[in-house]
């Protein structure tokens, strides 16, 4: 008997855990006559919990039949049911008082610290509104369909959603008024103008995904739901034949106001990456022009027989085709201007830019870039990005930024994904970034790129390399340029590299692969305290083996005078100064392109000595394959060389081999990274602090400098 009494104890109290867990759990059965319970559930107010995880008392009601959101808090009162399968179709009913805002949210998932998701719209309106923030609206995305009947407020609705697999569908008391494919190339549009644009993978259909009430403000009730589970029946999205923009987006010569923006229309969405390899061909001097064909010849002798460069490892060529440009505010979408349809051509690399004014400061922007074949009116490919503007000169901003230098294919250290750095440098989220040339070789083999069809093939493969492409279609990006990326090694105005000149090498730089500017040479401000100098260190130069004296340079007259004059007119704590090359050094002896080197000896005294008459002056060069922190004994300047981009580009001096100059000697490849801050809450005084990365991200150097 005791034993008797023990088991029917031991099953009551398991049969109360069980009804508890049932209460307290919701289930998605498919069956039909499931449908009381599922209800029965999604009106418990144990089912849900507020998105920031407050009780919901005073603000929602459960009243027994229906749930009432009776007290706005703004949205942080919203409620999240558990985790739901993805596939499904749900109906409930809703009404709502005079100026109410609401929804119900599906897919809702957490990015970037905020719970997102598709929203089923429900607000008050004019009952002949059909935007996309209308009643049944695919909130943002979709608008209704015109045949919508709301009821007004006060009167009960029935509404259903259908989530199934990469599609979606809205009905509004019986009839579909939304739909979309959650996929493809449309998708991406509707989701690249949204306040959405830059959440990765939003709203795709996966395993515990939510439901959520939102709280936007007004009076909502919500009843009768029927949460049933469907196997997911995928929309076919046709590919997209191009043009594709497999070269990303590039923006620069940022103000305060204004901005260039960059792309290039191609005919593949990404590079070849399965593509024959280049022929190894000692020196450039073996090869030689071919019959009335300049250009090819020197590619033809570098492949494969039988082989174009569109097959070769790397490759990824433009075609001709329509593309536009978006541009919003950050949150501001509905402020979005978009341009006007342009052709891209052959005589630019199928490459286009804007220039864009009006802008405001201290703002991130999205950027939107569509193409289109010519003469159609069906969008091929669209690319998402963004940059930030510098802030006004009166405020004291906060500001982080990054440097690299010396880049090639052929010597990158994370295989077809590119350079370790860019993912490395996308954590500290910079609010710009400088890459101080020598961003291509065209002096190196794999191809020797003598010819122009040569070198767009090189910028056209090095910037389809998704680490690379990815990191400068989201950044504000400054490029400079220097012998490598010009025509070839310690290059001057007048010189030839196999059938390009100087002056063709200056344009594909300066007009045609990077956002342009007039004069090349500029200063930008960020903010307060910070302003930052940019040399031009290719366009101006008098030869190497000219006679040192008061007449060679490597600045030229007119950029000599803009440096010294607007050095003069700042008032900034601290002034950056970006060269291309080397001020201070020290340098190897067998070079002779820098103010650091005894050729120009004479205008790097003048150019040290004006610089010293300034406070809160900075050096910062590319070019150089080792980090450095060097102190001139004369002048007390300091620079800073950031090594090369790649675990695979370090030369030119020895690990421990110390110069006096040295402050820091690191011969590894990496980056550099500045950071201004305040420090204590209301403090007006900056620190900036300078740091060399590891490609990694780890930091092996610090250096701070506070200006009173």
């Amino acid at each position: 008997m005791a034993k008797h009494s023990n088991f029917s104890t031991a099953l009551l109290l398991f049969l109360t855990v069980l009804m508890l867990h049932a209460k307290m759990t919701p289930s998605f059965a498919d069956e039909a006559d499931d449908s009381a319970s599922h209800r029965y559930q999604w009106l418990e107010r144990e089912f849900w919990v507020t998105i920031d995880g407050k009780p919901s008392e005073g603000h929602w009601d459960f009243t027994g039949d229906e749930i009432q959101l009776t007290h706005t808090r703004g949205g942080s009162g919203s409620l999240l049911s558990p985790p739901l399968p993805p596939n499904f179709e749900l109906e409930w009913k809703w009404k709502i008082k005079a100026g109410t805002n609401s929804g119900l949210k599906y897919r809702v998932q957490k990015a970037d610290g905020r719970w997102l998701g598709l929203e089923y719209q429900i607000i008050d309106e004019n009952l002949t509104t059909f935007g996309k923030s209308s009643t049944g609206a695919i909130y943002d995305l979709v608008s209704p369909h015109a045949d919508k009947k709301a009821l007004p407020p006060g009167d009960w609705n029935h509404s259903k959603v259908i989530s199934s697999g990469n599609h979606v569908s809205h009905f509004l008391n019986g009839v579909l008024i939304a739909e979309c494919v959650t996929d493809g190339v449309a998708w991406e549009e509707k989701l690249a103008k949204s306040k959405f644009w830059e959440i990765p993978n939003f709203a795709s259909a996966k395993e515990k995904h939510r439901i959520m009430l939102t709280d936007h403000g007004g009076t909502a009730s919500f009843k009768d739901f029927v949460f049933t589970t469907i196997d997911p029946m995928d929309r076919q999205v046709v590919p997209s034949s191009g043009p594709h923009l497999a070269n990303g987006i590039k923006t620069s010569w940022v103000t305060q106001n204004s901005a260039v923006v960059w792309s290039r229309t191609t005919k593949n969405n990404a590079m070849n990456a399965g593509g024959a390899n280049f022929l190894e061909i000692p020196e450039p001097r073996v090869l030689s022009k071919q019959n009335n064909e300049p250009d090819q010849g020197y590619a033809k002798q570098q492949m494969p027989p039988e082989h174009n460069l569109d097959q070769m490892l790397g490759a990824c060529p433009g075609i001709q085709g329509e593309i536009r440009l978006s541009y919003f505010p950050d949150k501001q979408n509905k402020a979005i201007i978009t341009t006007n349809w342009v052709t891209t051509d052959a005589e630019q690399d199928f490459t286009h830019q804007w220039k864009l004014t009006g802008l405001l400061p201290n703002r991130r922007y999205a950027v939107v870039i569509e193409t289109r074949p010519c003469n159609t009116t069906t969008v091929s490919s669209v690319l998402r990005g963004h940059f930030r503007t510098a802030p006004k000169s009166t405020e004291a901003t906060p500001t982080t930024f990054c440097l690299t230098t010396c880049h090639d294919f052929i010597r990158r250290d994370d295989g077809m994904n590119g350079h370790k750095i860019y993912p490395s440098m996308t954590k500290l989220n910079p609010d710009f970034t400088i890459h101080a040339g020598d961003i291509e070789y065209y002096d190196k083999p794999f191809p020797w790129a003598l010819s122009k069809e040569l070198m767009r093939f090189k910028w056209n493969r090095i910037f389809s390399l998704s680490n690379n492409r990815n990191f400068y279609s989201n950044r504000t990006a400054y490029f400079l340029k220097d012998d490598h990326d010009t025509l070839k090694n310690d290059c001057w105005p007048g010189q030839t590299y196999g059938s390009v000149t100087f002056e063709e090498g200056k344009r594909i730089f300066n007009e045609e692969q990077f956002p342009s500017i007039d004069q090349r040479y500029q200063t930008i401000q960020w903010g307060r305290d910070l302003q930052v100098w940019f040399l031009e260190g290719r366009d101006y130069r008098s030869p190497n083996n000219m006679p040192d004296g008061p007449d060679k340079t490597i600045l030229g007259t007119e950029q000599k005078r803009w440096l010294f004059k607007t050095l003069e007119e700042s008032e900034s704590r601290f002034k950056l100064i970006i060269s291309p090359t080397p001020i201070v050094g020290p340098d190897r002896k067998n070079k002779r392109d820098n103010h650091a080197n005894n050729q120009f000896a004479h205008e790097g005294e003048e150019i040290r000595f004006r610089l010293s008459q300034h406070p809160g002056i900075i050096i910062f060069c590319g070019d150089r394959h080792w980090q450095y922190a060097s102190k001139d004994q004369d002048t007390n300047l300091w620079e800073f060389g950031c090594g090369p981009g790649s675990e695979k580009h370090q030369l030119g001096w020895k690990e421990g081999e110390l110069h006096p100059l040295h402050q820091f000697l690191r011969v590894a490849g990496g980056f550099l990274s500045g950071q201004l801050s305040y420090g204590s809450e209301g403090s007006s005084v900056p620190t900036l602090t300078l740091r060399h990365h590891k490609v990694t991200g780890e930091v092996v150097s610090e250096f701070n400098f506070r200006e009173e």
